[in-house]
């Protein structure tokens, strides 16, 4: 009776667990969002006029749907219409919008599935623009391409490129994002760089003038992150402080409406956001801006028309405003701008909590880009993006293992967490395996198991545990 007890409840845990998402990143273009999962896998929806979703077709999505069926994927960026990607082989890949090459695979046509670019296998950082692209190499060497008309690109010229070029002869590249016309970078020693257009200010090289090669910002050499939002600009340094400059037009530096400058709209150099030092990530967005303290507190301000904020209202913030009591996020995403004749595109957000590494949306949502199956706006986060409801069009049921079924080695998705037990029954409820599981060592040897169905249970110190199912082939 206690054995049967036992397969009972390792069913209904299962059941609950096939809908869990566990989620690693999420980045949002101008109207999509994709996102990673800790088994490697790569998930989009919303708008897809352009291939940018990466599934194949050009069907907008309003619930997630699998790119591809790979378990591969180490890290994504969303630009404007495009996205890049890398597998954890170091190789580079793009999809969506191509008119400028901002694909990089040496021609202008878009491409609705995942398209390698070139045959390098040493790709480390990655970032894209509105149609431009960026990344580092692992030797520390930064290339760029697609739209170079404000010398974006940062190569001396202002011609486009539709594979990647190198930026200069440095090999000293730390960290790179694209701006929606401006690009930002950090060398090694903690110099903060820039280039492209600057009729914003959003250089802060104290001046209104463009610049097609980079250019050191101040002297300062503790910068450790900095994000480019279409018209501006936001930075981090190792002493916790954020910094903003460029266009301020609808709040989104977070200094105020009204400062000290001689001009409140227009921030030709980095100005400090409040007096905090205990800040420990940016993300700047088309118009708006968030940011995540040590605490893990969530904190908004600029443009939130479509309550992209996430705050319960549509007003605009002019300074940091906390979003909500919980502090429990582990990553934000504001949507990169696109820009049509009608105005900047890109009004809503994404982040994922650590309770459960769930999904949270927020802002516009007209053409499913939030992800709930709806169209409905959302002035407050969302957090049941994923976890209830997956496309019918995904090819995948969210393992907690892979491959399932397995002949040889099973890897185990243990998420954020530092360390399992693991323990795997037979169906008359015997231990036939006990092992313990670590981020860094997943994996179990199951070749000396018979061929047949066994159920496993994973428990870690404060008490978390995850139950299911594999096949031994």
């Amino acid at each position: 009776m206690k054995n049967k007890l036992l397969l009972i409840t390792l069913f209904c845990i299962l059941q609950i667990r096939i809908n869990a998402q566990i989620w690693q990143k999420v980045v949002c273009g101008g109207e999509f969002t994709v996102a990673l999962r800790s088994d490697s896998t790569l998930w989009a929806w919303g708008f897809n006029g352009n291939g940018q979703l990466g599934i194949g077709n050009l069907s907008t999505q309003q619930l997630p749907v699998q790119i591809g069926n790979n378990h591969n994927w180490k890290d994504i960026v969303a630009g404007g219409l495009h996205c890049l990607a890398i597998k954890t082989d170091g190789t580079l890949w793009a999809w969506g919008l191509n008119g400028n090459g901002q694909l990089g695979n040496a021609t202008n046509a878009n491409n609705s599935s995942p398209i390698q670019i070139g045959s390098a296998d040493n790709w480390g950082k990655i970032s894209a623009g509105q149609v431009y692209s960026a990344s580092i190499k692992n030797n520390g060497t930064l290339w760029c391409w697609g739209q170079n008309y404000y010398g974006q690109l940062g190569n001396g010229s202002t011609a486009d490129k539709n594979i990647p070029t190198q930026v200069g002869t440095d090999t000293n590249w730390k960290e790179v994002s694209c701006g929606g016309l401006h690009t930002l970078a950090i060398k090694l020693n903690g110099t903060l760089w820039a280039w492209g257009f600057n009729g914003d200010g959003q250089m802060g090289d104290s001046s209104l003038i463009n610049t097609s090669i980079p250019k050191q910002i101040g002297t300062d050499s503790n910068w450790v992150k900095v994000s480019g939002g279409f018209e501006y600009s936001l930075g981090l340094k190792s002493d916790g402080s954020i910094w903003a400059w460029g266009f301020n037009g609808v709040g989104q530096l977070g200094i105020g409406a009204n400062n000290k400058l001689s001009n409140p709209t227009t921030v030709i150099i980095p100005v400090q956001i409040g007096s905090e030092y205990d800040w420990k990530t940016i993300s700047a967005g088309s118009s708006f801006a968030f940011a995540i303290k040590n605490d893990s507190s969530l904190w908004a301000w600029g443009l939130n028309m479509y309550g992209q904020l996430g705050n319960g209202n549509t007003i605009q913030q002019n300074f940091p405003v906390k979003i909500g009591s919980e502090n429990n996020w582990k990553d934000i995403a504001a949507a990169s701008g696109f820009l049509y004749s009608s105005g900047v595109y890109g009004l809503h957000s994404m982040g994922i909590k650590y309770q459960n590494d769930a999904i949270c949306a927020a802002g516009a949502n007209y053409i499913g880009q939030l992800g709930n199956g709806t169209t409905i706006d959302q002035n407050q986060f969302d957090c049941s993006i994923g976890t209830t409801s997956i496309s019918e069009n995904s090819n995948n049921n969210s393992p907690m293992v892979y491959p399932n079924p397995a002949s040889e080695i099973i890897n185990f998705d243990i998420g954020m967490f530092k360390d399992f037990q693991l323990l795997v029954y037979n169906q008359l409820g015997q231990i036939v395996l006990e092992d313990k599981l670590t981020q860094s060592n997943n994996t179990i040897n199951i070749s000396s198991l018979k061929t047949g169905i066994y159920f496993y249970k994973l428990q870690n110190k404060n008490g978390k545990a995850i139950s299911g199912k594999f096949v031994k082939e």
